[in-house]
C-alpha cells in the first residue's frame, strides 16, 4: 500500500542521496542531546520548563540510553512525594514518564532527544 505525499509547492520532492539521513529518523547523525520537559513546581511560572543536558552525543544509542536513565532517575519537582513510576516509549527518540504522588495525584513528564538543524 502506498500513500500521497503531502507537497505543499506541488513539486516533486528532491531525491535524497544514498545515505543521507531522514531528519528525526533512527540512524540520523548527531549531534544530541537529551531534554527533559517537566511542569515547574505548584502555580509556578513558567508551567512548563525545558531542562537540557550538558553533554552532546554523536551515537544516538548512546544519547537514547542516557535519556531511559533519566527517565527512571529524573526527579521533577512536582509530585513532592512520589510513589510510583511509569516509563513509556514515546516515538522512536523520546519517553512518556507518569509519576503518582502520595496523594494519588499523577504527574508527567517527557524525555526525549533532539537535535539542533540547520536552516535550510
Amino acid at each position: 500500500m502506498g500513500y500521497e505525499i503531502y507537497d505543499p509547492d506541488g513539486r516533486a520532492p528532491a531525491p535524497r542521496r544514498a545515505g543521507e539521513p531522514v531528519v528525526g529518523q533512527p540512524g540520523a547523525d548527531g549531534p544530541w542531546r537529551v531534554v527533559i520537559e517537566f511542569t515547574g513546581p505548584g502555580d509556578a511560572k513558567p508551567p512548563t520548563k525545558l531542562q537540557f543536558g550538558r553533554r552532546t552525543f554523536q551515537d544516538r544509542d548512546e544519547a537514547l540510553s542516557v535519556a531511559l536513565g533519566a527517565a527512571w532517575e529524573f526527579d521533577p519537582p512536582d509530585p513532592w512525594n512520589p510513589r510510583r513510576r511509569e516509563v513509556f516509549g514515546d516515538g522512536p527518540d523520546g519517553f512518556l514518564v507518569v509519576i503518582e504522588g502520595a496523594s494519588s495525584k499523577t504527574f508527567h513528564m517527557s524525555v526525549r532527544l533532539v537535535r539542533p538543524l540547520r536552516q535550510p
